[in-house]
Order: structure tokens, then C-alpha cells, then sequence
């Protein structure tokens, strides 16, 4: 069977995606800070600030899915934070990619993880397809797009079958955003961010990972797709079907926008802005979502988290 690199193995991602990805016989490594190759998954190290990795993980690799990146939503976007997201994303790909160019060995395909803020922090009626361009041009979009074209150097230097999946809002026992929005609400303080009339693109993260899965197993697919639902909700709906499925009331005030910008700083705008992104690129290749609907995602993570 064949062999997946992961880089960001060890995020809520991609701990969820290789366990799915070895449920259905592949091999699956990981790129890490930490050599451990005896372990269930084996660990090869890699140090992209320094322009080091080890080889020999390249050498197995049949597939490459790049899920690396500094966390968005941790701490404020400070000079050195913004620095931080954008060089864990794009020189971590062109890492991979200028060590490959040295190499015989090619994968059969790159997989990317990119973000609906790709097109930008903005609140529209527009519903904003794979071919769309970005409505602003502020911080998220400008490094999603740096994101993107490191990893389309792929697909146009050494001419390996690229895959882009942006992705929305995960919603998972494990998401620390799903956790934030949860815990006040099961206070009975569960409220809108800011006026509550944004959109509030989402996904399951069992429908992304198949969806990864969907990516690597299905040849023909290649280029941008949203990993979005179908469903098209504001944040205000959002958190009152929070409350609902979580048995609790939801009349607290709207949380006001200027007091996250003043905790948050510019990185509020990831959840004071939305627009409707659509799923129906991914739909017409044949995929179905687990989770088409607000209430089923949430259903499906409180289980969880009652199992867990």
C-alpha cells in the first residue's frame, strides 16, 4: 500500500486524517520536530528554519499532505506572530519542494491545506466559489495566498498533481474554537460575535479528512477546492443552535465587536467577518457530506465529547 507524509501530523487534523488514512491500509509518517521512527506512526525530523529535513522520509513518501502552519487562532497577530504563521506555512512547503527538486524520487500528488480567509475577512451576500478572488486584501488572504503558491510550485515545477483545500471553520470535540464557543453557552451565556449577521463558513472535521482522503485516492481531482458544508448560517444562527443542542437558554447580548478587537486585535476579524463559501465544487465530484447541517455537526461533537 502506499506511503503519506504528513507534515502538522500531530494537530487535530492530522491525528484524525492518519488515523482514517492506516483504517484504510496505507502507510503513514510523519515529518516532525522529534526523530522517532519505532513509533505507531514513525517520526522523521525536520527543522524548516534552518533548511534541514531528513530525506529518507521523502524517499517513502507516495503522497504528500502539507497541513503545517502556526495556529491562526493563537494569541494576538503580532509583527513576530505574523511572521511566524507565514514562514510555517509557505517556507515549510518550498522546503519541501527545493529538497524533492534534488531528488529522483517524485510523489504522486501534494495535497495542501489552505483557508477560507483566503478570501478575506469581509461580510457580503456574494457566495464565493474556487474561482472567485479575494475581497480584501488584508493579512489572512495575502498568506493564504502565499500558502497556495508555494504549493502550487508542485504542480508547476516538477508537474506533480496538486491539491489546494480551503478550509472553514472546523467544528470537532478537539477544536479549540468549537471548545470556546461551547463552554459559555453550557453557562447559558452563549452569545453572537458583533452584530451576529455574518456568515460562518464550517466543516465537520470528519468530512474534511474524507475529504483529504477523497484527494488522495481520487486521481482526477486537482487544483482548489472548499472544504465547507452546504449549509450557509450566520454566526448568530450558529450559536443559537449551539444553545439548542446543548439544552441551554440564548438571550445573553451580542458580544460587542470592539471588545474582541481589543482583546484580539486584528485576528477578531476571523470571526466578526464571513461570507458564504460554496461546497459545490467538492459536491460534483461525487462527494457527500456526512454532516450537511449545523445541528447534525454539533450532535455528532457533543457525543464525542460525552464518550470521550
Amino acid at each position: 500500500m502506499k506511503t503519506i507524509l504528513l507534515t502538522g501530523g500531530s494537530g487535530m487534523i492530522g491525528r484524525r486524517l492518519s488515523e482514517m488514512l492506516m483504517e484504510k491500509g496505507y502507510s503513514v509518517i510523519w515529518l516532525s520536530r522529534e526523530r522517532h521512527v519505532n513509533a505507531k506512526i514513525p517520526r522523521y525530523w525536520w527543522d524548516y528554519p534552518k533548511n534541514e529535513i531528513d530525506r529518507d522520509a521523502l524517499e517513502q513518501a507516495d503522497v504528500i499532505i502539507h497541513l503545517a502552519g502556526s495556529n491562526l487562532g493563537e494569541g494576538a497577530w503580532t509583527r513576530r506572530k505574523k511572521q511566524e504563521i507565514v514562514e510555517s506555512r509557505v517556507q515549510t512547503a518550498k522546503l519541501l519542494l527545493e529538497t524533492i527538486k534534488l531528488m529522483s524520487k517524485r510523489p504522486e500528488a501534494f495535497i495542501s491545506a489552505s483557508a477560507v480567509g483566503f478570501y478575506g475577512m469581509h461580510t457580503s451576500d456574494k457566495i464565493y466559489t474556487e474561482k472567485d478572488q479575494p475581497a480584501r486584501n488584508d493579512f489572512l488572504s495575502r498568506t493564504c495566498k502565499k500558502w497556495e503558491t508555494a504549493a502550487f510550485g508542485f504542480q508547476e515545477e516538477l508537474g506533480v498533481r496538486t491539491v489546494v483545500i480551503r478550509t472553514a471553520f472546523v467544528i470537532a470535540k478537539e477544536s479549540e474554537g468549537f471548545k470556546k464557543m461551547l463552554l459559555p453557552t453550557r453557562f447559558g451565556v452563549g452569545a453572537p460575535f458583533g452584530t451576529g449577521r455574518q456568515q460562518m463558513p464550517w466543516i465537520h472535521l470528519e468530512d474534511l479528512c474524507r475529504i483529504y482522503l477523497k484527494a488522495v485516492e481520487d486521481s482526477t481531482i486537482h487544483g482548489v477546492f472548499n472544504a465547507a458544508s452546504p449549509e450557509f448560517i450566520t454566526n448568530a444562527e450558529f450559536m443559537k443552535t449551539l444553545a439548542k443542542e446543548t439544552k441551554r437558554p440564548f438571550f445573553f447580548p451580542r458580544i460587542p465587536a470592539f471588545l474582541l478587537r481589543l482583546f484580539m486585535g486584528e485576528a477578531a476579524g476571523m470571526i466578526l467577518e464571513g461570507s458564504r463559501i460554496s461546497s459545490q465544487k467538492i459536491i460534483d465530484t461525487g462527494y457527500q457530506f456526512l454532516y450537511p447541517t449545523t445541528g447534525k455537526a454539533i450532535q455528532a461533537s457533543l457525543r464525542d465529547i460525552v464518550l470521550s
